[in-house]
């Protein structure tokens, strides 16, 4: 699905959110959600065939946070941000290079059961990924930033009316364009999976 499809998505489920619960929208008992986790940033986009060689790039655990919104009982505005994450890159198997980027993303979540004490969810949205403090020896690496898809599945256990834990599963369409010493040498395709557990506090 590419952002031209995704954008159309999004924005019809917000006007049908309001006809998907019974619950009056915009008026939840506790809205807010904040959110702490830890995740292993998973890489599987695969070898990036560029003209330096085979690219891949290294997992890598992060710190995570969330702010959610429940605007109605079943749908929920998902907010994803984390610290600076530092991946090594390899070409041809080998670590040569490293980048630190940021990955934020806006999804819109869907929880089939409402409010419930074992609350599954899925959500769709969009990343914006910055990369910054590429280092390769000897040489200048420039990864762009980049717009992307953002795919989400996963379940709350509310364990009292304010706290919650969970776990949950992300993707995201990261593939920026490299280039080294100003020359293009191709797409690397990062595009991880980002699992984990989370801790949240809700009011």
């Amino acid at each position: 699905m590419t952002l031209k499809t995704l954008i159309p998505v999004l924005a019809s489920s917000l006007m049908l959110a309001p006809l998907a619960s019974h619950a009056a929208c915009f008026d939840q008992a506790r809205p807010w959600s904040l959110r702490l986790g830890g995740h292993d940033v998973d890489s599987v986009g695969g070898t990036s065939d560029t003209a330096a060689g085979d690219i891949t790039i290294r997992s890598k655990a992060a710190v995570t946070f969330n702010v959610d919104y429940r605007i109605c009982e079943r749908f929920t505005v998902d907010l994803l941000a984390a610290l600076p994450v530092t991946q090594g890159i390899a070409i041809n198997g080998s670590r040569v290079a490293s980048t630190q980027h940021l990955p934020p993303a806006l999804s819109l979540q869907y929880h089939p059961l409402g409010d419930a004490v074992i609350d599954p969810f899925v959500g769709l949205g969009i990343n914006r990924t910055l990369f910054f403090r590429e280092a390769l020896p000897g040489a200048r690496l420039q990864l762009s930033n980049t717009w992307g898809v953002a795919a989400q599945a996963g379940v709350d256990w509310h364990i009292s009316a304010d706290w919650a834990v969970g776990a949950d599963l992300r993707y995201l369409q990261i593939e920026p364009d490299a280039s080294v010493d100003g020359s293009p040498i191709g797409k690397v395709k990062i595009n991880p999976l980002l699992y984990g557990v989370t801790a949240t506090y809700r009011f």
